[in-house]
Order: C-alpha cells, then sequence, then structure tokens
C-alpha cells in the first residue's frame, strides 16, 4: 500500500485521534487539524511522542477560515480528507445557528478550497444516523439500509444532510459514513446536563445501535486505502449484532459499567406507537455492505462496555458500587418526580421536551 497525505479534521476527539493513530501506524503522513484547546494540544502531544513510523503534523485552524482552509490543503496536499469536524448534537442545541456556520459551512469551506486543488482527494465524510430523523419502529420495522430516506427531525440532522450535498453536488471523489452511536471512554467521561436531557427525552424502547469508537476510527482508515471500492457509496458504520439494543439498554449497560448499576425500565418513558414523531435516532443498520467493504466490527458489546468500565476511576466506581442500592432507587424516583413537574405523559415526546429546554430552532426546518 503506498503511503498518502491525509487530512484529519476533527482530528483529537474519540474518532479522530484514534484514526491518526491506525494512519500513522501503517506509516501514512497526518495532516491533523482541530480547534487549539486544552485537551487537543495534549492529544496532539501524544500522538506526536508515540513513535509511529508516519509522518505527524498537527495543525490548528478553524473551518469557518476560509482562507485559513484553503491555505492549509495548498501547503498540504492530500491524497484523502477524514471530515470528522462538527458541532455535534446536543451540544449545537445551545446555538443551532452558530451549528450550521460549523457543520454545513465549514463543510462547504473544505469542498471550495478541495475543489481548487490540481488533483482532488478523496473525502470521507463522518456523517450521522440524526439524517434519518424519528423512526417509529412499530411502523417501520425493517433496518436502515444505504438507501433508506433521509427525514431529519431536528437541525443537527438537517446540518449533516446538507453537509453531505455540498459534497455530492461538488464532484469529488468521496464516500459518506453514517455513524451509529459511537462510544467510548471519552464520551462516556463527558457526561453533562445536555446529554441527561437528551438521555431523558429519549423512548426507552427507542432502537440503540452502538458502535465502539476504535471501530468507527479503523472504518475510515480504512476506507482511505480503500477509496476506489467505496467511492460514491453511503456506508453504514455500526457494530456487529451484539450492539443492536434499546436505548434502556445502553443506558444502563453504561452506568453498570461505571459502577452505578441498572437504573431499569421505569427510569423511561417508551414511545408512542401511533407517533411518528414521538421516537429519536439510532434505528438499527444493516451493516452487511459496509463491513464487507470496510473489514472494521472488532468489538463486540461486551468489550465496548469492559473498556468504558476498565476506563473509571477505581475508587470512584467502588464508591458508586457500594452506594448504588441507594442511589439508583432514588434516582427513579428522582426521575418520575421530574416527569410529573414537566407535565409529561404516558409516551416519551421526545422532540416536544427537546424544543422546550432549548427552542424551536433545534427543530428541522427552523434556519
Amino acid at each position: 500500500m503506498s503511503q498518502q497525505t491525509v487530512l484529519v479534521t476533527g482530528a483529537f476527539g474519540q474518532v479522530g485521534s484514534r484514526c491518526a493513530e491506525i494512519l500513522l501506524q501503517r506509516g501514512h503522513t497526518v495532516v491533523a487539524t482541530d480547534l487549539e484547546t486544552p485537551a487537543s494540544t495534549a492529544v496532539a502531544a501524544r500522538l506526536a511522542h508515540a513513535g509511529h513510523r508516519g509522518t505527524f503534523l498537527p495543525i490548528y485552524a478553524n473551518l469557518l477560515d476560509a482562507q485559513a482552509v484553503s491555505g492549509l490543503l495548498t501547503e498540504h496536499p492530500p491524497t484523502a480528507i477524514v471530515h470528522l469536524a462538527a458541532m455535534l448534537a446536543p451540544v449545537s442545541y445551545h446555538n443551532p445557528k452558530l451549528a450550521r456556520r460549523v457543520n454545513v459551512g465549514g463543510t462547504t469551506a473544505l469542498v471550495t478550497a478541495t475543489a481548487a486543488l490540481p488533483t482532488p482527494p478523496t473525502m470521507l465524510m463522518a456523517s450521522s444516523a440524526s439524517v434519518y430523523g424519528s423512526l417509529n419502529p412499530h411502523r417501520y420495522p425493517e433496518l436502515i439500509t444505504p438507501q433508506t430516506p433521509v427525514n431529519p427531525i431536528d437541525q443537527y440532522g438537517e446540518d449533516k444532510v446538507l453537509a453531505e450535498k455540498a459534497i455530492t453536488d461538488s464532484g469529488l471523489p468521496h464516500a459518506m459514513l453514517r455513524l451509529a452511536g459511537v462510544i467510548s471512554p471519552d464520551a462516556a467521561g463527558s457526561m453533562n446536563g445536555d446529554y441527561l436531557v437528551l438521555m431523558r427525552a429519549t423512548p426507552g424502547d427507542n432502537r440503540l445501535h452502538t458502535v465502539d469508537a476504535r471501530d468507527v476510527a479503523l472504518a475510515f482508515a480504512n476506507g482511505v486505502e480503500r477509496a476506489k471500492a467505496i467511492a460514491g457509496k453511503v456506508l453504514l458504520i455500526g457494530g456487529d449484532e451484539s450492539h443492536v439494543h434499546t436505548h434502556r439498554e445502553v443506558e444502563d449497560d453504561m452506568m453498570s459499567a461505571m459502577g452505578l448499576g441498572r437504573l431499569g425500565p421505569t427510569a423511561s418513558l417508551p414511545g408512542n406507537p401511533d407517533d411518528d414523531r414521538g421516537w429519536s435516532f439510532t434505528g438499527w443498520y444493516d451493516t452487511t455492505e459496509s463491513q464487507a467493504l470496510l473489514d472494521f466490527q472488532e468489538h463486540s458489546w461486551p468489550e465496548t462496555v469492559a473498556w468504558v468500565a476498565g476506563a473509571q476511576n477505581s475508587v470512584l466506581r467502588a464508591v458508586l458500587g457500594f452506594a448504588g442500592p441507594v442511589i439508583r432507587p432514588a434516582m427513579r424516583l428522582a426521575l418520575a418526580a421530574q416527569r410529573r413537574h414537566e407535565g409529561r405523559g404516558q409516551y416519551a415526546d421526545p422532540w416536544t421536551l427537546i424544543a422546550t429546554k432549548y427552542g424551536p430552532d433545534v427543530l428541522a426546518g427552523r434556519n
């Protein structure tokens, strides 16, 4: 395999850093770009001192700065681009207009600069299951396939649809990798009030396909080296069959990994079988084609859960385990009281809760 120069945007996040590491281990040159923060510089320092065969070039840049993006690609013309940079939900719900600028405007700036290169590289775009919107499993029980129509219900999903369109309309060689629910210790350790709102809003029986962040990174790295085989394709990046769950099952497994234990079915409201807008993403993927092309599914769900558990602070995990029998009933009571205070009914009705919390601009079609 000939060595390539690969631009990775969002290079120091949970997928980007692991993708960059795989590419560097394989001897490629990685031009790694992200916003400059203490966390990103720490990851960059780790990659720089890891002794990998490839060449590592960390360059901090804002994709909203079109001139900087153009200069970056002119100075370091890549043979492939792994485009991971984005303002993710639910953080994006705080400022939908800024999220639109980052997710769509940033992608457009990258596309424009890429199209001006003498030899356009292949662009691998990190899209999302959110493009499919609210999928009612009672009315649409089939698996999601690359042919499933997009129908985003929130602005984040709409952003991804528009970003995909900017790439396809450009005529650049590309592939769209629509990611399922990415799980890693990084994500588990960054849970905050926004994520708790999203967790509370989601029906407990919502279908949720997860994928280990290490496997997502491998999918992108393999995609770089198999660009001709995946050109023009939409590929669904989810874990193997052990990663097919309900939202409640995933949440309980993650809470167990952190030491607290399982809250059980009463911690969530169900989805309304008669309401197509009463569900959240993600559905369950048919990963047959993506796995055949990218050969990325290396970690089962038990291995992913063990990875998250092993990354937790052992003392805190022990304390939570000891106090769990007291904390869990208290949490269930608190969640029930919160639902009553919010006037929530029999069903989860997630988008009503989310729009109430963040404003109606978080929904698709508003911006």
